[in-house]
């Protein structure tokens, strides 16, 4: 078999396939063969005895890489703490071998994205190394902490470095447990790796440190792209944002409220040329205000449950009752098929927390326009306004970590602690 960093030819039924050899990782079986093709995607070829691979030039397996920075505390800028929760923060691809050769240092990150150093002084802090769909409550508790520490060692600014696809998760969890956080907590991601040409890693990167440092905002947000090309980031309450694609760069969204605001760094040659923040909603805490407090507590025992026609009752009897507290996602404003509604009698008897949120996400569900909603508030669901499913399956996690009292619960519940809950629904949020 070929080694990584090898050029190799491989013929497989009828189709032949060029590029270079990268070295495999834990969850690649012995016989899957991952090359790197000239276009720049990996991808995976299982070899089986018909298999021909011909190696076209030797390679040299990855190298770690030293950046020749040195990082200079500057007086004169704020400090911010970049906290990653997975994978190297600063990465480069060494195109001869495909591997990412980068470690995690400041003087990495810096070379990478140089104009980082016009915008803050860096405190790195890595707190997890996984992928963000494998994020979990544990692990949500964890960033919560690395969080409040950064905070009480008096850091400007806090940019977490996410995986998109559970993202707003980890915002709703931190918008939750860091209260009354006195410094913006941003975090950032990109739906474009760094070796690609269409990346969105630097604008995301260097406008949620923007956000962070140079923002009178204060407490836990989203700063993604906000269109498809790279004139502007939007900044999203991390109550209120969702992922809405799968591959855009502009795939974040705040639902069923307006957008933070927007911010703007343009950069050339590695230096920041201008920059600025423009914040659309005075209604956000400001900097500075006393009263922090961490409450990162979590009872993972609950579950996010869709109301779908045929749902079958036996199914939805014993997820009710194998967990503290369910979340529907109730069909319209907030229904499920009236043979279900008994079991929801018999789990809140039996002490499980049931709350009701929009399956449309956009509007609110409402416990007093149709008979069934009765019913299922008579049966004890909890309708939770316009919460989004997944900040309210989120914020039940927290709550139940802090207390089983159904009343307590319901009544954290129907708290608002951070934009979840709207006063009214705007006519002007809904696109």
């Amino acid at each position: 078999m070929p080694e990584p960093g090898d050029v190799v030819e491989i013929r497989k039924n009828g189709v032949t396939y060029r590029g270079t050899v990268l070295p495999r990782t834990e969850e690649i079986p012995e016989d899957v063969l991952v090359i790197k093709l000239k276009n720049g995607y990996n991808i995976g070829i299982k070899v089986t005895p018909d298999t021909e691979i011909r190696v076209i030039e030797r390679g040299e397996p990855p190298k770690k890489y030293k950046a020749p920075i040195k990082v200079e505390y500057n007086p004169d800028l704020p400090t911010a703490a970049l906290v990653a929760t997975g994978g190297t923060i600063a990465s480069r691809v060494d195109y001869k071998t495909g591997g990412v050769v980068a470690e995690f240092t400041a003087e990495d990150f810096l070379l990478s994205f140089p104009e980082i150093a016009d915008l803050a002084n860096l405190k790195l802090k890595q707190v997890s190394n996984i992928f963000s769909e494998d994020m979990t409550p544990e692990y949500w508790v964890r960033v919560a902490e690395g969080v409040a520490e950064e905070i009480k060692n008096g850091v400007d600014g806090i940019v977490i470095t996410h995986g998109t696809d559970t993202m707003h998760y980890t915002s709703a969890f931190l918008s939750f447990a860091l209260q009354n956080a006195p410094v913006p907590v941003v975090l950032v991601g990109a739906q474009r790796s760094s070796d690609r040409p269409s990346s969105d890693a630097a604008i995301n990167l260097l406008n949620a440190l923007n956000v962070a440092v140079n923002s009178d905002l204060a407490g836990t947000f989203i700063v993604m792209h906000e269109t498809m090309d790279d004139r502007y980031c939007t900044i999203h309450p991390g109550t209120r944002a969702r992922k809405m694609h799968t591959s855009r760069r502009d795939t974040f969204k705040t639902i069923g409220d307006i957008p933070v605001g927007r911010s703007y760094v343009l950069a050339r040659a590695g230096k920041i040329e201008e920059r600025w923040v423009e914040i659309w909603g005075e209604e956000f805490r400001k900097r500075g205000q006393n009263g922090f407090k961490l409450v990162a507590k979590a009872n993972p025992n609950v579950f996010l449950l869709k109301a779908f026609p045929g749902l079958r009752k036996d199914v939805f009897e014993r997820i009710l009752l194998e967990h503290d507290g369910v979340i529907i996602e109730g069909t319209g404003l907030g229904h499920v098929r009236q043979e279900l509604i008994p079991s929801i009698a018999e789990a809140t008897e039996s002490g499980v927390f049931i709350g009701v949120t929009p399956q449309p996400l956009f509007g609110r569900v409402h416990p007093h326009v149709y008979s069934t909603a009765v019913k299922m508030v008579q049966a004890g669901a909890v309708y939770l306004e316009d919460m989004l499913p997944e900040t309210a399956l989120v914020k039940l996690i927290w709550a139940l970590g802090q207390t089983k009292d159904r009343e307590k619960v319901k009544e954290i519940m129907l708290t608002n602690y951070a934009g979840e809950i709207t006063k009214h629904s705007r006519p002007d949020a809904f696109w």
